[in-house]
Formats: C-alpha cells, structure tokens, sequence
C-alpha cells in the first residue's frame, strides 16, 4: 500500500467518523493524518512528542528524556 493510498483511507475514515458523530475517533484520524503527511522531520518529531503525551501519557512519560536528551544533541 502506498502512502497516498493509506492517507486516502484515513481520509474516509475520518470523513465516516464525522458522518456518524464519533468526534474522538475523527480527532485521532485528523491527528495522525497530519503526523504522517508532515514533511520536516524536526516537525514530525515534535507533533510525535505531542501526540504521544495527549493519547499516550505513561508512554511519553517514558521517552520524554530520551527525546529531550536527543533534541538538545542536534
């Protein structure tokens, strides 16, 4: 499957999610459509950051430091 293929299938899946008034499941698709159709990597890793610690908080909790710590290396 290609890129544009599962960002397509996202893209219908969140416009169902809409449809069908699942507003989370939609806010998640609409999150990782943008995590996955972002270009700069410094970016990418930063919306990553962000969506681990709103969906994920023990796992960035767990990978902040590592993060920080790789961050201030570049």
């Amino acid at each position: 499957m290609t890129q544009n293929t599962y960002i397509k299938i996202m893209q219908e899946r969140l416009d169902w999610c809409v449809q069908t008034e699942r507003y989370e499941m939609a806010a998640r698709l609409r999150d990782l459509i943008e995590y996955e159709t972002t270009e700069d990597e410094n970016v990418k890793n930063k919306y990553y950051m962000y969506l681990a610690k709103k969906y994920a908080p023990d796992f960035y909790e767990a990978v902040k430091h590592k993060y920080e710590s790789n961050t201030l290396s570049n």
